[in-house]
């Protein structure tokens, strides 16, 4: 019997299995055998949603590009991997973000934190917003707070009623779809954003309770995005799933095998595999969606499956496009994101060769642009050669592009970004109550307690601790 299966490869799944040997091996020190763990990922490579290329001289993020360093659970990882020399920081002079109005790309005002001002001058300075939207969003300062018989709001109409309905539009939709690439009017801003209600709670305005916290430089310097808190690895983030893969050798790794159900047998759990054979194991971890879960739960426990289900995914897809570096205008930002009112099909871009040192030769700028999302998962129907002529059109006067792209590449996640909609909160609580009842299961993914690599570390952690106690 194994003493453990971790169901999926992605960076949940082998941070679950690396934990998992950690502890196993010091609960069996002196036993004279190694922990018994397999990894089993239905894709050919490992690294679900993670990965990185290298084409055309240039390193290619297909998936995420950063982790956030607040976060100790994603830099406490690398660092247990050995991997402290090979973090690389946002280049200082990319370290702001710009917002696409018209043909233009504005910055994103300073002091911005998110979604409100924490300095007025820089603010009204602004062209991002219409003197009305200003005028508009100082409101926050005699809005009151939220009613207590209120027990929970969405982003739009948190904004709408602290901030206006052009803030809404112009930087609360765009920022917020830049991390969820979700639909603010059923996004959860309890659950994507509690911070906002806190500052809200604590200070009854978004504005006083930045300026409270004026001296705190984290706050100070913040444009947007917080880019001086994002780091990566030198040669991308793939660099992080290569050394996790290492770091497990000699545990049973299977790419190309997935498993399409769980059961007990009595105190053990049995994992049927996709060629009808099966696997005994002391403990269980499901790392991936929400939705592939559920699938693998629904003749063990429909109930559980029902709940599972209830979170819900948007797709998106990533299209990394070279440019000759004399051939576009690039801004010193690490990227941009497009309000919805655009009409654009983009729904964000990162100016990959200028966010990262080293990712491209000098003669070449790579932008990576983001099309679909919860408000653009229509747009996913198209073929790819559509979508990349698409997303090209949109860059071509916001970078003032001229001439055809020097290459294109274009990678599609269906059902890959998790949405934490209104009642978010107790659907996991839900679910986190069921899996406790499950004695041996843990559940790892960004559909819980965040979609950020730190968050899902976190989780992998927990999950553990979880089955390993003590």
């Amino acid at each position: 019997m194994l003493d453990a299966v971790v169901i999926g490869g992605g960076v949940g799944g082998l941070a679950s299995a690396y934990r998992l040997r950690e502890r196993l091996r010091g609960r069996m020190r002196g036993a004279g055998r190694e922990p018994a763990i397999a990894v089993l990922e239905r894709a050919a490579i490992w690294g679900g949603v993670m990965r990185t290329r290298v084409e055309h001289g240039c390193v290619l993020e297909e998936g995420p590009d950063s982790i956030l360093r607040a976060h100790p659970a994603g830099i406490g990882l690398l660092d247990d991997l050995g991997l402290q020399g090979e973090v690389q920081e946002t280049d200082v002079d990319a370290r702001r973000s710009l917002i696409a109005r018209g043909d233009r790309l504005l910055p994103i005002p300073d002091g911005l934190y998110l979604l409100a001002p924490g300095r007025i001058r820089p603010f009204l300075a602004s062209p991002t917003l219409s003197w009305r939207g200003k005028a508009r969003a100082l409101g926050d300062l005699v809005v009151p707070r939220r009613r207590a018989d209120v027990a929970e709001e969405s982003l739009a109409a948190f904004v709408r009623r602290r901030l206006g309905r052009e803030t809404l539009e112009r930087l609360a939709q765009p920022l917020a779809g830049g991390i969820h690439t979700g639909d603010p009017e059923r996004l959860s801003v309890d659950a994507a954003f509690p911070h906002l209600v806190a500052m809200e709670r604590s200070h009854g305005s978004l504005i006083r309770a930045l300026r409270a916290r004026r001296g705190d430089p984290a706050f100070a310097a913040a444009a947007g995005p917080r880019y001086a808190l994002f780091a990566s690895l030198r040669g991308g983030l793939g660099r992080m799933i290569e050394v996790l893969v290492e770091r497990l050798a000699g545990c049973d790794l299977r790419l190309g095998s997935g498993a399409s159900a769980i059961g007990r047998d009595g105190d053990a759990w049995r994992v049927r595999l996709d060629d009808g054979t099966t696997l005994s194991t002391r403990a269980i971890v499901l790392a991936g969606p929400a939705h592939a879960a559920a699938t693998l739960v629904r003749g063990l426990d429909s109930g559980f499956a029902d709940a599972l289900d209830a979170i819900e995914y948007s797709g998106v897809a990533t299209i990394n496009i070279g440019y000759a570096a004399d051939a576009v205008t690039m801004p010193a930002a690490a990227g941009f994101v497009v309000p919805a009112v655009e009409g654009r099909s983009l729904i964000a871009a990162t100016f990959a060769s200028r966010k990262y040192s080293g990712r491209a030769p000098a003669d070449v700028a790579v932008v990576r642009a983001f099309v679909g999302g919860a408000l653009g998962e229509r747009r996913l129907d198209d073929a790819d050669a559509t979508l990349v002529a698409q997303a090209v059109a949109d860059l071509r006067p916001l970078l003032r592009a001229r001439g055809a792209p020097l290459f294109t590449t274009i990678h599609r996640w269906p059902r890959s970004m998790a949405q934490p909609t209104l009642g978010h909160g107790e659907r996991v609580a839900r679910i986190r109550a069921l899996e406790a009842a499950q004695r041996g299961l843990a559940l790892v993914g960004n559909g819980y307690e965040g979609v950020g690599i730190p968050q899902i570390c976190e989780q992998a952690r927990r999950a553990a601790e979880r089955l390993v106690p003590g």
